[in-house]
Formats: C-alpha cells, structure tokens, sequence
C-alpha cells in the first residue's frame, strides 16, 4: 500500500469519526429568547414563541452585556382559548414578581440608609429618626411605582406559550431598566420631594437604591 493511499485512508477515517463525534454530542433541550443576538432567556424546546419586542433589542442586549439586565418571569395557565386574558395575566404576574422583590429587600435598603444616616446624625445637624422615616416611606412608594404596569423602565419583552395536555401555559419575560425607573421616579412628584428632602440633609436616596438594584444581579 502505497503512502498516497494510506493518507487518503486516514483522512477517511478522521472525517467519519469528527462526524460521529458531532453527531453523537448532546444537544440542547432548550431553545433561548434572543436580544441582538445575544441569548437572554431559556425556555423549553417545545415552547411557541409568540412575541419579541424587536423595537427593544438593542437596549436589552445593552443591559445584558454591560451586567444591568433584570428580568422577571411571569406565568398563567389557561385551556388557551382568550388568548388575551391568559398574557395579561401572566403580565400581571409579572409585576408582582418584580414588586416582591423589592419588598423582599427593604431590610437592605434600610442597612443602607442607615450607614449614610449614622455619619450625619454623629455631626448632630439631623433628626436620624425623622429622615429614616421619610427614606422607608420613599422607599415604599417607589415599590408600589414599580409594580405598576405603567412605570417606565418596565416592559414586557417577550411572550411564549407551552402546550401540556389541553392545558396552555402562557408566560411573559418582563424587563427591569434602571436608567429608565429612576427617571420615572425623578418625574414623581411626591417621591421627588421626599427624595429631595433627603439630599438637602445629606443622604442619598439613589445610592441605596442602586444597592438594592445591584443586589438582584449576584
């Protein structure tokens, strides 16, 4: 056998088995919700997507590669008849879920705050009480702006659908954007006030929220 014939049937055989190899590699269950390109969400193989926000894309591939993407799921079941209601629902959940995580985080907002306060009140030029007070009531109503499905910065991003018997479990991607929730909390008339009350005594209201926002990437 000569040497051109053996390299020929070397080559043969290193193709057949990278084919094997490639053929024989697990393949993923999961599909992905996809921003610019950028893989955002998995969700399963058999799921039917039925929305993407194309409009948002960018600013979402944005967030996600600058390490500030938010996201909550949100999930209703239904026999897949009013479509409508059955993602209104599940947009509402949504909310909630994103509402149950600041209030989950109120005892690290108010650790925050206390650190800026401690450092004041020392100087004795402020009423610690007073300002902790107006911190966890500004603190409360950007919670509830939060869980409104107005606020802006909050937006639903993608929709899919599961099939599981004669049931349809329809599920929404809502997106979490800082820059954009705290310039709806700058627009706040109330929330201002208070917020701006605490800045003249020396606290900073966005810092600790930052904080808390921070929180939910670790």
């Amino acid at each position: 056998m000569d040497t051109t014939t053996i390299l020929l049937i070397s080559a043969v055989i290193i193709a057949v088995g990278v084919g094997i190899f490639f053929f024989t590699l697990p393949k993923e269950d999961v599909q992905w919700i996809m921003a610019d390109g950028v893989k955002i969400q998995s969700i399963s193989k058999d799921a039917k997507i039925v929305y993407v926000n194309n409009t948002m894309e960018k600013r979402v591939r944005e967030l996600y590669q600058s390490g500030k993407l938010l996201a909550f799921r949100g999930e209703s079941i239904g026999g897949g008849i009013d479509t409508v209601k059955a993602r209104d629902k599940a947009k509402t959940n949504a909310y909630k879920e994103l509402s149950e995580y600041f209030s989950a985080k109120i005892s690290t907002f108010s650790q925050l705050v206390d650190g800026q306060i401690q450092a004041i009140a020392s100087s004795g030029k402020a009423n610690a009480e007073s300002l902790k007070s107006t911190a966890m009531q500004a603190y409360k109503s950007v919670t509830e702006m939060f869980s409104s499905t107005e606020v802006s910065g909050t937006y639903i991003y993608a929709v899919w659908e599961e099939y599981v018997g004669s049931l349809v479990y329809t599920n929404v991607l809502l997106i979490f954007d800082p820059v954009g929730a705290i310039e709806a909390v700058k627009s706040n008339e109330q929330i201002a006030k208070q917020i701006d009350e605490l800045g003249q005594n020396g606290v900073d209201f966005f810092k600790a929220l930052n904080g808390v926002i921070e929180e939910a990437k670790k």
